[in-house]
């Protein structure tokens, strides 16, 4: 009997962990600035109306969390629709990689007061959260690069599984600074736009 009340709680945690909590609350969900800035991996309805309500969410800056027309896309628009809050939908790859623009781009809108608070999320919420979180940190707080790689790694990015996001953020953080001061677009000196 005591064994089977163990499996039965054991159960009853991993169901709530894996199905019921994720909808309710967003995976890797975090604070990069108090009032102005969150971040975490992508959501559900019921997770993004909780978020909203919590913090006040004006803005929301979807790095890839759905692939671009899907019914989860649409259903995350609607959502957002329904809440009055604004959403900028980027598509950059899964480990980071991308337009380097879109960082650019991305950094504009989050740092704007009037678009603020904004939620910042992807998929996952580690690595393309991750890298925009680090170059934030980078071009706005003077965090050096390893401080900021740290912080990464608390939300789960593998460095070694994933090297894009250091690169990213050693390559191109100077540029997208400039690129985000000058209002214009990240100058490749006839590099590709992709960064890799």
């Amino acid at each position: 009997m005591v064994v089977a009340i163990a499996v039965a709680v054991a159960l009853g945690i991993v169901a709530y962990t894996t199905l019921i909590k994720p909808s309710l609350w967003p995976t890797r969900f975090g604070v990069v600035r108090e009032g102005h800035i969150y971040r975490s991996g992508r959501m559900s309805p019921s997770a993004l109306a909780h978020v909203y309500e919590r913090y006040k969410i004006k803005t929301i800056i979807d790095l890839g969390g759905y692939h671009a027309g899907s019914k989860e896309d649409q259903r995350e628009q609607q959502t957002a629709d329904a809440l009055g809050i604004k959403r900028h939908s980027f598509r950059l790859e899964g480990d980071g990689t991308g337009d380097v623009n879109i960082y650019a781009d991305a950094l504009r809108i989050m740092t704007d007061p009037k678009q603020q608070p904004v939620l910042v999320h992807c998929s996952a919420g580690s690595e393309r959260t991750g890298c925009l979180v680090m170059l934030y940190r980078q071009i706005y707080e003077n965090v050096g690069l390893e401080k900021a790689l740290t912080e990464a790694q608390e939300f789960d990015h593998e460095p070694t599984k994933n090297p894009h996001v250091r690169a990213i953020a050693e390559r191109w953080a100077g540029a997208i600074q400039e690129a985000v001061k000058s209002g214009k677009q990240v100058d490749t000196g006839g590099e590709s736009k992709m960064v890799h």
